[in-house]
């Protein structure tokens, strides 16, 4: 329907009609377009293949871009950046009793720490281990961060987990006391603070009991039928005087704790794994594909992006 009153917008004149998208002002003869269309090209669809190419396979954005022709390395990134909020997971959580495998892994933004909380849960028969959606907060790894992250499982998953393996952070301690959850410390951490003052290289005076402690603790924590065989001997080891300080405090706190280090023999019908390896490896990926990264929210992004592009990681338990 015609406005028979209308009058243009520059000399309030009469207006023509010029085909069926433009008018013209009859004293100036400036023109315009009724209904203005979107310059420039279409909007493309996100490429969420990007994220398995890059995140996923670790390759570089230079390299994706050199196989595109006309495409230059800064468009592939924006891609990237609109792809990354779209990636979702495909495949279903496991079902029956469940298993958390729970670590953290900290970053530095402008002289300030931000620490990503990652756990991930597996079925109690084995299998692979599924990452849920990751947390990340500012200053260091705290108990109240793992409460955040705990609370933030969905209740169907939340209900049925009933063990935890962690390392030695004593907030994750509480949580699964809070929640009689079976709780499981990392061997790994544990013979790592041991290795790394063995002293092999230093010639120290007192390296054949340092070797003779860290013997009897793989030993007790192997052991399936001589547990109090191998606890009388580490006992006695690390309370000679020739026994370093620091194997000493190591040592009397994983004996406080020997029920925690060996769940995975107390309860083999869960099949726990005795270490965090799969979420370490997890870590130093994420650590890999997040180093040149320059705020919180770009590091959130990506890592949350990982882990649903990923979706599963091997965790095998010990036999």
């Amino acid at each position: 329907m015609n406005k028979l009153h209308e009058k243009s917008p520059c000399c309030q004149a009469k207006i023509h009609k010029i085909g069926g998208r433009r008018k013209r002002c009859s004293k100036c003869g400036k023109s315009w377009t009724s209904w203005k269309k979107k310059r420039g090209r279409k909007a493309r669809r996100p490429d969420k293949k990007l994220v398995v190419d890059i995140l996923v396979n670790g390759e570089k954005a230079s390299c994706v871009a050199r196989h595109k022709n006309g495409v230059s390395q800064q468009t592939i990134s924006q891609r990237l950046k609109k792809a990354m909020p779209l990636c979702r997971r495909t495949i279903p959580y496991p079902g029956g009793w469940l298993i958390g495998i729970a670590d953290a892994i900290w970053f530095s933004f402008q002289k300030k720490r931000w620490t990503l909380y990652i756990i991930s849960i597996r079925s109690v028969t084995g299998g692979e281990a599924h990452y849920l959606e990751p947390i990340l907060l500012p200053g260091r790894e705290t108990g109240t961060g793992w409460k955040e992250l705990i609370n933030s499982i969905p209740p169907e998953i939340d209900k049925r987990i009933i063990a935890l393996v962690s390392d030695g952070f004593r907030g994750l301690q509480q949580i699964a006391k809070e929640r009689r959850w079976v709780h499981q410390l990392c061997h790994f951490h544990l013979l790592q603070q041991l290795q790394i003052q063995l002293g092999s290289w230093k010639k120290l005076p007192d390296q054949p009991i340092r070797k003779e402690i860290y013997r009897a603790v793989c030993q007790l924590l192997a052991t399936i039928e001589n547990e109090p065989e191998y606890y009388s001997k580490l006992y006695e080891l690390i309370n000679q005087p020739k026994c370093p300080r620091r194997y000493y405090m190591v040592c009397n706190e994983m004996l406080r704790r020997i029920r925690n280090f060996r769940a995975y023999i107390d309860h083999r019908e869960l099949h726990l794994p005795h270490t965090t390896g799969c979420l370490e490896s997890t870590n130093n990926i994420i650590r890999d594909r997040c180093k040149y990264l320059r705020t919180p929210e770009s590091l959130k992004l990506r890592a949350t992006a990982l882990l649903r592009a990923r979706q599963t990681v091997r965790c095998n338990h010990k036999n």
